[in-house]
């Protein structure tokens, strides 16, 4: 077990992220989303209703990742300290993120990788771990992207069932309108600039300690919890999907797919 001074310097010690968006992706996810259409057709199930038209992030937008872990942690904790009522609570789950605060490791000349501690970890909570350190990753990733593309303004995470409650009965101890349909967005972007009005991004997220093809299935089921979430008209509501790979070994790449955004500037 490390110190406390020599896991504070590594938590600061930036490294190279991969990413990937591109054409082939998102063909490999509609194909992913056909395949589980077709299995669901079998059981009788009715299709899912995804987000039509998947396009890639344009490269300039996802290249020059760098990313401390330190960073991944806090957009971890932030996001995720409004997602439970009660003051308690909610600073209970952020303290619960720094679990991860010896998972991960680099350097400046490196790629970010699972450390001993987090690969041995992942044997007893895998899906736990990957799920959450991949929230960290991609809301990362999606504060960048959103930066790049609207400079000067502020982009700001928000957990979408704290939102989506203010209208909407989302369990069945909630109070109001009930609505109706299981699948939604993870988590809102909104960036906006005083004076502007604001612009509100649907976001899923997801991970795994496994591969590609793994990521495809969890790309196509999160555009079907974006589609859930429309503001004014059908299909003009932009949204972005993730699915980061921490792959027990070998670097871990974050691999983001965008939707279409016919109504942006």
């Amino acid at each position: 077990m490390k110190n406390a001074a020599a896991v504070l310097t590594d938590l600061s010690q930036p490294s190279n992220v991969a990413t990937h968006s591109s054409i082939a992706l998102v063909g490999s996810v509609d194909a992913a989303g056909a395949e589980e259409d077709g299995k669901r057709k079998e059981k009788e199930l009715d299709a899912l209703r995804r987000k039509p038209m998947l396009q890639a992030l344009a490269t300039k937008e996802v290249s020059s990742f760098r990313l401390a872990p330190w960073t991944a942690l806090h957009t971890l904790a932030r996001a995720v300290t409004l997602a439970r009522r009660g003051a308690g609570r909610g600073l209970a789950e952020h303290w619960g993120s720094l679990k991860y605060n010896q998972a991960l490791t680099g350097d400046s000349g490196a790629y970010m990788r699972l450390s001993a501690e987090g690969r041995e970890t992942a044997d007893y909570y895998k899906a736990l771990q990957s799920d959450e350190l991949g929230i960290g990753f991609a809301l990362s990733l999606a504060k960048q992207i959103l930066n790049r593309r609207y400079p000067q303004h502020v982009v700001s995470i928000v957990p979408a069932d704290t939102s989506l409650r203010a209208g909407w009965a989302l369990t069945s101890r909630d109070k109001g309108p009930r609505a109706g349909y299981r699948y939604r967005p993870r988590f809102f972007a909104e960036v906006w600039k005083p004076g502007e009005p604001s612009r509100v991004f649907p976001i899923e997220s997801k991970g795994n300690h496994s591969n590609a093809a793994t990521s495809h299935d969890q790309l196509a089921s999160a555009s079907a919890h974006v589609e859930a979430v429309h503001i004014g008209s059908w299909n003009e509501t932009p949204s972005l999907v993730f699915s980061t790979e921490l792959p027990v070994d070998g670097p871990s790449p974050s691999t983001p797919c965008m939707l279409p955004e016919e109504t942006a500037d």
